[in-house]
């Protein structure tokens, strides 16, 4: 049977896998957590967990524990859970508690599992008799075959995202001191599918595509309905990029355009879209990363000129133990007006250090540092006034929201101090040339669903000029 003459059988059974997917109640991962597909890290307990029941010979098939140091897919791990389930009739009630945590771990990547194992095991006569409601014939070898590049071939693609609606209000001092203006800034929604295409067990092709539309407040900014809005913009975006690694050389690579967002690892918030390059190389735990394209800070839409700076990042990362850890390192980026930045300086040198520690399992503690050799933009009288320190960073966090485990929460607690000269980027809206403290809740009503809200009480640093913002945002992960 070839493979050309099954468009209806492949059809028909494409068609099932979506009534199964649906029946079964089995969403697909959130976009912040793991997906099918997705490794997992390999610090994660779950290793442990097995390997600690693989070595008491309770894992039917399993009778070699994972390596130190193997990355295993969530796909491989929910095969091992999904085997040492099927045998808890001979563990003891110590180990049947673990595999039950596994199994609440991975319980919607066994479900995947278990449709692949039903598609695996449908024939031509088994899809037209189960669509027709009537008893299935007995599978042929052809028709096994042919269903298990089928399901392999689906293996292959994942797909998650999520929902965004977000409100903000700004309370700022009018312009001329007279008093306090309230102002709103939007109300957002926003919509992201990203799927993934798994090339081969070393490298992944991405797809993320968004729509943005503002409802209010980002009206001066409407584009078109057509690809290449930014966060200004009502409209779509798509970022595609691939990621991979080389095993051998101990290094990872990432090319395309995607969004940057690292609120920890620069020493400083990174929030922006991206064109280029990042490579990771790392045989132990220290890493280092090397990031070189073109980066949008909204310069233009700030007062600046620039669409893109370019930049160049080199970072290193330390985990000292499972409580402390470190990041520094240095980049070089296009100088920017709207940060008071000479634009005769051909690039600016950023340089920052960032540390974490993890009292117990509720409280962390992040500090980090950030500097620059910007001069100030002679053209511009403002820049003379603006103050030239280092800028710096404190948070406070209280638990952790998870995603995956309804009625979990965390409360931060931050203190920021950015002067526009050394902080090339915006802190979540907040102003230019800024110090503020912000206290945030994070909350996790049911499964994959965060709500968020923070206040934060903002002054601009060199004439102490209100600007406080409120957020309420609201996230549905699918």
């Amino acid at each position: 049977m070839k493979y050309g003459k099954n468009y209806r059988k492949n059809a028909m059974i494409l068609g099932m896998t979506g009534a199964l997917l649906l029946g079964s109640g089995i969403p697909a991962e959130a976009a912040s957590a793991d997906g099918f597909l997705a490794e997992v890290p390999v610090s994660d307990w779950s290793y442990s967990a097995v390997n600690s029941l693989i070595q008491a010979g309770v894992v039917p098939d399993y009778a070699m524990p994972i390596p130190q140091g193997r990355v295993m897919s969530r796909m491989e791990m929910a095969m091992i859970v999904d085997s040492a389930m099927k045998n808890q009739s001979a563990m003891t009630a110590e180990q049947v508690a673990a595999v039950k945590k596994l199994d609440a771990e991975y319980y919607y990547d066994i479900k995947k599992v278990d449709l692949l194992n039903k598609l695996d095991r449908l024939s031509d006569e088994q899809v037209n008799a189960v669509a027709n409601g009537q008893t299935a014939p007995a599978m042929s070898a052809d028709d096994q075959k042919n269903i298990k590049r089928l399901a392999q071939l689906a293996d292959k693609f994942d797909v998650g995202g999520y929902v965004r609606i977000r409100n903000d209000h700004y309370l700022k001092d009018q312009k001329n001191g007279t008093g306090t203006q309230r102002t709103q800034r939007a109300n957002m929604i926003h919509i992201a599918v990203q799927s993934k295409y798994k090339i081969n067990k070393d490298w992944t092709a991405h797809t993320d595509i968004g729509y943005r539309n503002s409802l209010s407040g980002f009206t001066d900014y409407r584009s078109t309905p057509t690809i290449g809005a930014g966060e200004n913009k009502t409209g779509l975006t798509m970022d595609t990029y691939i990621n991979g690694k080389f095993p051998k050389l101990y290094t990872n690579m990432k090319f395309g355009k995607w969004n940057e967002w690292n609120p920890f690892g620069w020493g400083m918030d990174i929030d922006c879209d991206f064109i280029g390059a990042q490579f990771t190389h790392g045989k132990t735990k220290f890493k280092t990363f090397l990031t070189a394209g073109q980066m949008d800070l909204w310069d233009n839409l700030m007062g600046g000129k620039r669409k893109k700076e370019k930049v160049t990042s080199l970072r290193f990362f330390y985990p000292f133990d499972a409580k402390n850890d470190a990041n520094f390192g240095v980049s070089f980026s296009h100088p920017m007006a709207s940060r008071y930045q000479s634009q005769d300086q051909n690039r600016v040198f950023y340089y920052y250090a960032h540390a974490h520690h993890k009292f117990d399992r509720n409280w962390d503690l992040r500090v980090g540092t950030i500097n620059s050799n910007a001069k100030r933009d002679a053209d511009n009288a403002v820049a003379g006034t603006k103050t030239k320190k280092p800028g710096r960073w404190v948070q406070l966090q209280y638990k952790k929201a998870d995603l995956r485990n309804p009625g979990t929460y965390d409360i931060t607690a931050d203190y920021r101090y950015e002067p526009a000269l050394v902080w090339p980027t915006v802190t979540d809206w907040c102003g230019l040339n800024e110090k503020f403290i912000r206290l945030k809740f994070s909350y996790v009503p049911t499964k994959n669903v965060l709500i968020d809200t923070f206040y934060t009480w903002g002054r601009e640093i060199d004439t102490g000029a209100r600007d406080d913002m409120y957020r309420f945002q609201a996230q549905f992960f699918f």
